[in-house]
């Protein structure tokens, strides 16, 4: 028997999930999601809304458009073996990020993917000209769907010069305006999955730090573990490993913890996944 908590009283009064941006650790969130599919998909089926910032955002979308998380994994440790292959990694001119990033899209998400989407799948961007969060959850195509994840994870120079638009509006990577999305609304309850220590209530528990980073919305840890994550989320140099995945195996009891946070209602909890 799959190990879990009634999902009773948690159905009362569920939360939205939040993805931060990640950049290549997003297979930390995948992990984190997968886990959630495996032993409690009830966490996932009655979030009111799934949000994401950046490659946040692309987790979410996998999440909400039912896609396979393993899959999505691979693609993204495949790029990253590639990246570090090039001379200067994901500066070298021949590496077409932007360009792998919608076919991996086109590839993957399914057809009607903005119906499941729809209203469920909030995808924060950071408008050109004046740099307000935007947070897009309304999608008529899958190719809406595709545009909003492409907007929200474009990063100036890093992806191109030239920013992708939706809906006829330019925009940059949601991350410049706020890594960590919350849903609206003042009685709203998040839950926070982040791959850099901090506040988020999921994320890699490292040790007490007399120093703390506050960076577009989220606090964060000012330590040396979480330079090396910042480095590897965007310049893969250090060995890419499907570790960043959470292994279904080592999570089992410390999502009972999970459970009970949620169910008692408590304010947070930094939880070790594992080492990244």
């Amino acid at each position: 028997m799959t190990p879990g908590v009634s999902s009773c009283q948690y159905t009362e009064n569920p939360r939205s999930i939040s993805f931060s941006g990640s950049g290549f650790l997003a297979t930390y969130q995948l992990g984190v999601a997968q886990c959630f599919l495996h032993y409690a998909p009830w966490i996932v089926h009655c979030a009111p809304s799934i949000l994401g910032s950046s490659a946040g955002s692309l987790v979410a979308a996998a999440v909400v458009c039912e896609m396979n998380l393993i899959t999505i994994r691979d693609e993204m440790i495949h790029f990253a073996k590639e990246v570090k292959s090039f001379t200067l990694g994901p500066l070298n001119p021949s590496i077409k990020f932007f360009h792998w990033l919608e076919c991996i899209l086109n590839k993957h998400l399914p057809s009607n993917a903005h119906q499941l989407a729809n209203g469920r799948l909030a995808v924060t961007m950071t408008r050109l000209t004046d740099g307000e969060q935007i947070l897009m959850s309304d999608f008529d195509s899958k190719e809406d769907v595709v545009q909003a994840l492409l907007c929200s994870c474009f990063l100036p120079g890093y992806c191109g010069f030239v920013p992708p638009s939706f809906k006829g509006v330019f925009y940059l990577d949601g991350g410049l305006s706020g890594i960590q999305p919350l849903a609206p609304g003042s009685s709203s309850r998040t839950l926070t999955v982040c791959p850099f220590s901090g506040e988020s209530d999921i994320c890699p528990g490292d040790a007490p730090c007399r120093l703390d980073v506050v960076t577009c919305g989220a606090t964060l840890k000012g330590n040396l573990d979480n330079s090396f994550r910042f480095i590897n989320a965007i310049y893969p140099t250090l060995e890419v490993r499907p570790k960043l995945y959470v292994a279904i195996s080592y999570t089992a009891c410390i999502l009972i913890s999970i459970l009970s946070l949620l169910l008692c209602n408590s304010s947070s909890l930094c939880l070790t996944f594992l080492e990244i």
